[in-house]
C-alpha cells in the first residue's frame, strides 16, 4: 500500500470535499423529505411456531398453541412468602407480576401412527388471548388435523384437551381416538359435577364439551402399559386424580412428556416442594414431582415439559436437595 502523507493541501481539499457530500445530501434530503422520515413497519403478527427432530427411529415435532397468562405469580404458590416466590422468579429473568408460560403439544410420527400429545387451549381465553394456534401451527408445519390417528391426553384441565372440539360440536380430529387415564376422565365428567361453581364449573365444562361427544373414540390406559408402540404410561397423579406422562422410547432413545407433573422449570425444579394452586393434591403432586425428576435423572430421560419455554426440551440435574433444568439444544 503506497505511504500516503495528508499534507496541508490535500487535507484541505479532504475536508472540502467531505463538506460537499454533507451539503450535497442535505440537498438531496430537502427535495425528497419522505426519505428522512422513512420507516418500516411493523408487521405484529407472530409465525406459528413448531420444531421438529428425530427421536430414535421416530420423529417428534413440538407445535406451539401459544402462551397462557396466569397472572401474578405469588398468588399460585400460597404457601410461599411473596418476596420469595418474586426472588426466585427474578433470578431466573421471569416477570413474577404476569407469569406467561407456554403449551408445548406434540406430534409424534411412529411411522405407523400419528399421535398429538395434548390438544391446547382451543376458543377459551381465560388466560388472554395468546393461545388458541395449533391449528395455524399444525398448518405451517405441514400436519393435517384428518391425518391426527390418536390424541394421548396427560389429564382433563382446560389448556390440555380444549383442542378437541370446535364450539359448533365439530371434531378438529376427526380420525383421532383419544386416550386418557379412566380415572381422570370420569373425575371430569361425572355428572355430580355439572353443578360446580367457579374455576371448577369452568374446567368441567371444558372437559365434557371435548370429551362426552367421543365416547366412542375413547380407549384408556393404565401405568406402565402400552398406549401405542412405543410410548408407555406413567402415572403421575396429584395434578389431578388420574393425570399421566408418557414415557416414549425409539432405538435407545427416550423422552417422557411431563404434562404438569412438572409446570415450572425456575420453581418445580429448585423447589419441588412448594405448594402449587393449581394442584389436586399438593401433597402427592410434590412427591410426584421428585419421582419423576429423579426418575429423569436416574434413566437418563429428555423431558418435554408442556409448560416450560418452547419448545419444552431439556434434561435434570441434581443441584444439592433440588434439581435444576437443562435445556438442550435445538437441532436447526
Amino acid at each position: 500500500m503506497p505511504d500516503v502523507k495528508l499534507t496541508a493541501i490535500n487535507r484541505r481539499a479532504f475536508v472540502m470535499s467531505s463538506a460537499a457530500g454533507v451539503l450535497s445530501s442535505a440537498a438531496l434530503l430537502a427535495f425528497n423529505p419522505g426519505v428522512a422520515d422513512s420507516k418500516e413497519a411493523m408487521i405484529g403478527n407472530k409465525a406459528p411456531a413448531w420444531y421438529r427432530f428425530k427421536l430414535g427411529d421416530f420423529e417428534a415435532t413440538v407445535i406451539s398453541d401459544g402462551t397462557l397468562n396466569l397472572g401474578p405469580a405469588a398468588a399460585l404458590y400460597p404457601k410461599t412468602p411473596k418476596e420469595t416466590v418474586e426472588g426466585v422468579l427474578a433470578s431466573q429473568f421471569v416477570a413474577p407480576a404476569a407469569l406467561v408460560v407456554q403449551e408445548n403439544c406434540l406430534v409424534l410420527n411412529t411411522g405407523d401412527q400419528l399421535v398429538l400429545f395434548d390438544s391446547g387451549m382451543g376458543s377459551y381465553k381465560v388466560f388472554g388471548t395468546t393461545a388458541g394456534r395449533l391449528e395455524s401451527a399444525l398448518a405451517a408445519s405441514g400436519i393435517k388435523p384428518d391425518d391426527i390417528d390418536a390424541i394421548i391426553l396427560t389429564h382433563g384441565h382446560i389448556d390440555h384437551l380444549s383442542g378437541i372440539m370446535s364450539d359448533e360440536g365439530k371434531r378438529l380430529f376427526p380420525n383421532a381416538q383419544i386416550i386418557m387415564s379412566k380415572v381422570e376422565h370420569d373425575f371430569w365428567t361425572d355428572d355430580a359435577k355439572t353443578s360446580s361453581t367457579g374455576v371448577m364449573k369452568l374446567l368441567v365444562d371444558s372437559a365434557r364439551k371435548n370429551l362426552l361427544p367421543n365416547k366412542d373414540r375413547m380407549v384408556f390406559v393404565e401405568d406402565g402399559k402400552e398406549a401405542i408402540k412405543g410410548v408407555s404410561v406413567v402415572s403421575s397423579r396429584g395434578h389431578t386424580p388420574g393425570h399421566a406422562s408418557y414415557l416414549i422410547s425409539s432405538a435407545g432413545q427416550n423422552f417422557l412428556f411431563t404434562g404438569d407433573a412438572v409446570t415450572n422449570t425456575a420453581i418445580s425444579f429448585g423447589h419441588p416442594d412448594w405448594v402449587f394452586g393449581f394442584d389436586a393434591d399438593p401433597v402427592m403432586a410434590s412427591e410426584t414431582r421428585k419421582r419423576v425428576l429423579d426418575m429423569a435423572i436416574q434413566d437418563k430421560l429428555t423431558l418435554i415439559g408442556y409448560h416450560f419455554a418452547f419448545p419444552g426440551i431439556g434434561n435434570v440435574a441434581k443441584e444439592g436437595d433440588a434439581y435444576r433444568f437443562v435445556p438442550a439444544a435445538m437441532d436447526t
